[in-house]
């Protein structure tokens, strides 16, 4: 079999594994989205009798358990998604790193978009039609992109572990082909490089 020909079928390998990781990333960002948006407990503004919206103290803390919550999730999802990264891409050596990082940035941001899409949404137009003693919540939105960092931060625990454990194999050969040293000399030739024994 002619090299062009084994990178070709590796390279179509190596795509429809990255559609199937795609997918994952896309089912978990979906998943925890629904879970951020379930698990968080909304401040609301409550409309007093002269029609002022007025928030306790204790509710503005709150607004800030939006972005907590998000964050505390990407300490699950995160090296989930590294996980799967690390298995089904360690072969390939560093690349495997951007494929998790992307993977995990891409997640988060799903979950947030869809978080926010679930709502509550429009808080203008809610507190203009309330009346007095209506409790009206805040909109469901994050207020930060640091939760995004952290996501991708985490996705590197599995691999840094796993590369440890089980460092990737950089050169590979199949049997009956020519052995890793065959390969190091063959590419240091065409190079102009002379190894010493």
């Amino acid at each position: 079999m002619k090299a062009r020909d084994i990178i070709g079928t590796g390279g179509r390998r190596l795509g429809g594994w990255l559609l199937v990781y795609a997918g994952i990333v896309a089912l978990v960002g979906v998943i925890a989205g629904i879970i951020w948006n379930r698990t968080v407990q909304l401040p609301s503004y409550v409309i007093g009798d002269d029609y002022w919206a007025r928030i306790s103290e204790g509710g503005l803390a709150q607004i800030v358990g939006v972005d907590v919550a998000m964050s505390l999730i990407g300490l699950i999802a995160g090296p989930i998604i590294g996980l799967i990264a690390w298995v089904l891409f360690r072969q390939t050596g560093w690349p495997v790193t951007i494929i998790a990082s992307l993977g995990a940035g891409l997640a988060a941001v799903i979950a947030r978009g869809f978080g926010e899409f679930i709502g509550p949404r429009d808080f203008p137009e809610r507190i203009a039609t309330a009346t007095k003693g209506d409790l009206v919540k805040i909109d469901f939105a994050a207020h930060t992109w640091v939760p995004l960092a952290l996501w991708v931060a985490m996705a590197m625990v599995p691999i840094l572990i796993g590369s440890l454990i089980k460092p990737a194999q950089w050169i590979t050969h199949e049997p009956g082909t020519e052995s890793d040293s065959d390969q190091v000399k063959g590419a240091s030739a065409a190079v102009g490089v002379e190894l010493v024994e």
